[in-house]
């Protein structure tokens, strides 16, 4: 697990990671990266600044066009219990301790989340019947609610973990896309782009898939394209079969070299080429990330440090993304706490997160 070029965590807690493979990094503007160090660089700490007190953040946008028309989507883990936090597993804890089942946990995120001008979820999720499906109903009929109250538009997707052990077969992923048509695509609440259902595919390409697989699974399940799939990665072919690529990774690397912003305009330009040529409207979802720190994971090897620097890598990558002039942005991530990932308010950095991603959230809808 971990961020390399393609990589998130999909594992919850007790389950074991596989290793992260180590790779060597070129300082390189290009998009894709070909070769990355997934290393921790050299025992630098994520700097802690003077801790944050936590307050409530202010009342939501005001909803509109403008946000309809600019979603800001967070990655979303639901797999926490009150047995979950530790610090010596994690960087950093939430301020509020929390099981992911609770109504008023889940009543808590939205209100932050729909604060920081984010428009939805993208929820890691496991399969019909897991309790990530359990928790993604739960979603939707609180951000019915939240819109009942506020008028806050608040639609969240599925990211659908294609290496969870439900999904070791094509009949499988059939059956469960087939399952999410039928249960949840036509919710007011769940994700829609210009009025088609959208589906998020992590490691598609993982344990000897093929693009040919999926335009097989595709034909049984959405042979008409009424649907969006948008596959993490760096592969611009993937969007033969796909309708969008995004960068769970938040295209670190550029963070890493000082070139977010050409990372991110590299991956529009190579977007804009595709569809030029198939005559296509594929869909550039450029990611942000606030920081990253995955050394407390027990057994993790080739674990490693992005810093936060009190805010500045997120600044730089919102900054990169909003350049880039995506379809979508998202966030990475509002509460992947075991590798350090989160904008959730925490006890280091209180409500900083949700601030800043206020303030840029705000940014790209008045670009």
């Amino acid at each position: 697990m971990g961020i390399n070029n393609t990589s998130k965590p999909t594992v919850p807690p007790g389950q074991t990671s596989p290793e992260v493979p180590g790779q060597t990094q070129t300082a390189t503007a290009d998009p894709t990266p070909t070769a990355i160090t997934l290393q921790v660089p050299g025992h630098h700490a994520t700097p802690t600044p003077t801790p944050k007190p936590t307050v409530q953040p202010t009342a939501p946008p005001v909803p509109g066009s403008s946000i309809a028309s600019h979603p800001v989507l967070a990655f979303y883990y639901s797999w926490y219990n009150s047995s979950t936090w530790s610090a010596s597993t994690m960087p950093d804890l939430p301020t509020v301790k929390y099981n992911s089942s609770d109504d008023a946990t889940i009543d808590r995120q939205l209100s932050w989340a729909s604060s920081a001008g984010i428009t939805g979820f993208i929820n890691s999720w496991w399969g019909p019947g897991d309790q990530t499906d359990k928790n993604f109903a739960k979603v939707l009929a609180h951000s019915a609610s939240l819109e009942s109250r506020t008028g806050y538009d608040f639609t969240s997707s599925i990211y659908l973990e294609c290496d969870a052990p439900a999904f070791g077969s094509i009949d499988n992923f059939v059956s469960a896309l087939r399952y999410i048509k039928n249960t949840y695509s036509n919710d007011p609440h769940f994700f829609h782009w210009q009025g088609k259902p959208v589906i998020f595919f992590w490691k598609a390409l993982d344990q000897g898939r093929t693009l040919s697989d999926w335009a097989s699974i595709r034909d049984q399940v959405d042979p008409d394209n009424q649907m969006i799939w948008s596959v993490e990665g760096v592969d611009i072919s993937m969007l033969s079969v796909f309708d969008g690529i995004h960068l769970f990774s938040g295209g670190y690397w550029g963070l890493q070299s000082n070139s977010m912003a050409a990372v991110d305009e590299g991956f529009r330009a190579k977007v804009d080429a595709y569809n030029s040529a198939h005559g296509t409207h594929k869909i550039w979802a450029a990611g942000v990330i606030p920081g990253y720190n995955d050394t407390h994971v027990p057994g993790r090897t080739g674990a490693y440090i992005v810093p936060r620097d009190n805010g500045a890598t997120y600044a730089e990558s919102w900054n990169g993304a909003i350049a880039s002039h995506p379809d979508w942005v998202t966030i990475t991530s509002f509460n992947e706490w075991f590798e350090g990932a989160m904008i959730e308010p925490s006890v280091t950095y209180g409500t900083q997160y949700i601030n800043l991603t206020r303030q840029f959230s705000g940014q790209w809808r008045n670009s």
